[in-house]
């Protein structure tokens, strides 16, 4: 042991320093006593070495402590180095020259080294560093972000008011699309999206609310074109609105819920902002309504098998569930409707199988006819042609065509395998459609196709106007449209068209007494929601009969007509239903009339003792005096509703 006072070394067990006489501690010693610590296999309790040794309240430090093998540092004495008993110890740094060992009052012969700074207070204060910068770093991004707002802010609005105050008839060098009914649509230019080259900004996950918001979105986009196509105000004061989007290429651009603002003007009134109730991509979502005419003249015999084929597997392709229905109407030197329109492809097959080739081209007179029943159509629709030569049979013209087309926003798409197409593509460019001349008819098969989806590809844009205007008003309605990556602002100015609405009647059928000719009754019955009764079994031929004897009517005209296949003649309903039940006049049809002309439209008549039968009639049967007197005040016409 070691004096605590001078550090001379001292016997074991020694009261007093042999050499300047201090006094010596037991507790220190046994404190030290090595043999004691590792029979007991514990470290040095240096807390309980500062109460047993800090009799006058001061605590001893110690530094760090290191037991490798069970040996223990202690400081002593000013850090005098020990060994005993497998005890290591290890000078601390030097001491500070001012250094009193001995304080006045103090444990004489106690190194009592400085305490040492609480980790725990270090640590603290470490945390409260980090957390200060982090919150100085998080106010600078918040300020970032509100002076770059303010900048957008300040550019967009910018942006709106040059495009509030333009001219829309201002020449900005836009390229304006006349379309249907001559609509017109304009891009507007102080608002069109930057060209994609340039860097966007990262979409945001709130949409903007009203047109102004949504115009600021679309300008910040990649440029989306907005053509219009047609119009519905079936249910004013909700207008539909259907309208192709493309990209610059002129591809159809997939919008990923758009969402849109629209400013409308009706007829020369003030410009209002309208309420948009849904933006939607007609596919899988809304039908489409599709009006298909069908060349079956002479020369398409040897094609017509291909034609009926790929137009056979074109309607069983049809979207049915989501709306989507058909209408097929043929011509050759005249109009046949081999199927009114239906989302039942069986019947439309029907129709398809019961085409045969005859006759002269009489194309203009059946566009014309699936113009009318298209333009009556509820949503989207269009008209679908295929001829195979120039038209030489028909009474109307090319002219009246697109002025009727235009009229109800009825595009028009024609195939033609004919050398002189200029009229046909004229028809289809002015209408909003497409001409295609092909050399095989098997490239009808992909173009149909193509229509297809172009038409289902179509977007709708349903908004609330103004009830109080006439739904058929001329308008023009400003629309901004943008998803996360396109937008487009577009004027367009067109006259809606209201299509033909379910009427509820109170029976089945319904007898209506007229001298008109059997294309004036079926026009009738098909505005009326209908078309001209069919007769399939012996009940409805009874129904019809018992109607117009109670009328005192002897001439009825029913939905069907008369073809020639080779040199026989067979009849075939307006709905495609199956032919299956017959009561023909005894010699009929005979599909020509005493003196040649041609007789195709089919009448219930009761002319002898032989009862009520069928016969196939001529048209015009008013315009000769003759026969007129003959059918005057004794004709009518029966209307059949399917619902």
């Amino acid at each position: 042991m070691f004096c605590t006072k001078c550090g001379n070394q001292l016997p074991d067990k020694a009261v007093f320093c042999t050499k300047c006489g201090a006094p010596q501690k037991k507790d220190i010693q046994q404190s030290v006593n090595s043999q004691s610590s590792q029979q007991n296999g514990n470290p040095l309790n240096v807390q309980q070495y500062r109460n047993d040794a800090g009799n006058q309240g001061t605590a001893v430090g110690a530094y760090p402590l290191q037991q490798p093998s069970g040996d223990i540092h202690l400081l002593i004495n000013g850090g005098a180095q020990i060994q005993n008993a497998g005890m290591h110890t290890q000078q601390p740094p030097p001491v500070n020259p001012g250094f009193q060992p001995f304080p006045p009052g103090g444990n004489q012969g106690m190194f009592i080294p400085p305490e040492p700074e609480k980790k725990g207070s270090k640590g603290i204060v470490a945390v409260l560093i980090i957390l200060t910068v982090i919150i100085l770093a998080l106010c600078g991004v918040l300020l970032y972000f509100i002076f770059s707002g303010d900048k957008s802010s300040t550019a967009s609005s910018s942006e709106a008011d040059s495009f509030s105050d333009s001219d829309p008839e201002e020449d900005t060098g836009a390229s304006v699309r006349t379309t249907a009914s001559g609509k017109k649509t304009k891009p507007i230019t102080g608002t069109t999206a930057v060209p994609a080259s340039q860097p966007k900004t990262q979409p945001t996950t709130a949409k903007p609310a009203g047109y102004a918001g949504i115009q600021q979105l679309a300008a910040d986009k990649q440029p989306l074109h907005i053509n219009y196509v047609s119009s519905d105000v079936s249910d004013y004061p909700l207008v539909k609105v259907y309208f192709t989007a493309e990209d610059n290429q002129g591809k159809t651009v997939m919008l990923s819920s758009p969402t849109a603002g629209i400013k409308e003007t009706v007829s020369g009134g003030k410009e209002a902002e309208r309420e948009i109730k849904s933006v939607k991509q007609l596919k899988g979502r809304e039908g489409v309504s599709f009006d298909l005419v069908a060349d079956k003249s002479g020369s398409m015999g040897y094609d017509l098998p291909m034609m009926q084929n790929i137009m056979s597997q074109f309607v069983d392709a049809l979207d049915y569930q989501s709306g989507d229905k058909a209408e097929l109407i043929a011509f050759d030197s005249y109009v046949m409707y081999m199927c009114t329109h239906t989302n039942d492809p069986q019947l439309l097959k029907n129709g398809i199988n019961n085409m045969s080739a005859y006759g002269q081209t009489a194309l203009y007179d059946a566009l014309l006819e699936a113009v009318l029943n298209s333009g009556a159509q509820q949503g989207a629709r269009c008209v679908i042609a295929f001829t195979d030569g120039d038209d030489c049979a028909s009474t109307h013209t090319a002219d009246e065509v697109i002025k009727r087309a235009n009229e109800l926003s009825v595009p028009i798409f024609i195939i033609g395998t004919v050398s002189s197409y200029d009229d046909y593509n004229r028809i289809a460019v002015n209408t909003g459609g497409q001409y295609w001349n092909i050399n095989n008819i098997s490239d009808m098969h992909q173009i149909l196709d193509q229509i297809y989806e172009k038409e289902k590809d179509m977007y709708c844009i349903e908004y609330m106007s103004d009830s109080k205007e006439e739904p058929k008003k001329e308008r023009k309605i400003i629309i901004a449209v943008a998803d996360e990556t396109y937008g487009g602002i577009s004027e367009m100015q067109f006259t809606p068209t209201e299509a033909r609405r379910q009427q509820s009647h109170n029976s089945r059928y319904e007898l209506i007494t007229g001298d008109v000719d059997w294309a004036e009754a079926n026009a009738e019955c098909i505005k009326r929601g209908g078309h001209l009764i069919t007769i399939s079994s012996d009940a409805e031929m009874q129904k019809a009969s018992e109607m117009a004897e109670a009328a005192g009517l002897s001439y009825i005209w029913i939905g069907g007509y008369t073809s020639v296949r080779g040199s026989t003649a067979y009849g075939h309903w307006i709905t495609g239903e199956n032919f299956d039940y017959q009561k023909w006049y005894p010699g009929e049809p005979s599909r020509d009339d005493l003196d040649g002309t041609p007789e195709m439209y089919l009448m219930l008549w009761k002319v002898d003792d032989k009862g009520w039968t069928w016969n196939d009639q001529r048209e015009g049967l008013f315009k000769d005096e003759k026969i007129a007197r003959i059918f005057k005040g004794k004709t009518g016409y029966i209307c059949e509703y399917e619902s």
